[in-house]
């Protein structure tokens, strides 16, 4: 079996900072920061609540969040014809 080479990446010649942080890449980090779209919301439930609606969520094959987002959306009347 070929054993694969690693290859050194180079930065072209003028864009290297002396410093380390400014060689970093802040743009394409590759991690979840880098993705995310929306704001992350917090509220309280008892425990009671949480662990309906976990157990409703695994029994229907979703997460806890996409259930309260298509509530909300369902209460707030968005996607659907008045």
């Amino acid at each position: 079996m070929a054993i694969k080479k690693p290859t050194r990446r180079v930065m072209p010649v003028g864009e290297a900072s002396m410093t380390l942080m400014g060689n970093q890449d802040t743009r394409n980090k590759g991690d979840s920061t880098s993705r995310k779209k929306g704001e992350c919301i917090t509220f309280w439930v008892t425990e009671e609540q949480k662990q309906e609606m976990s157990t409703y969520a695994a029994e229907h094959n979703t997460t806890v969040s996409r259930i309260i987002i298509e509530g909300l959306e369902i209460r707030m009347g968005i996607g659907q014809s008045l």
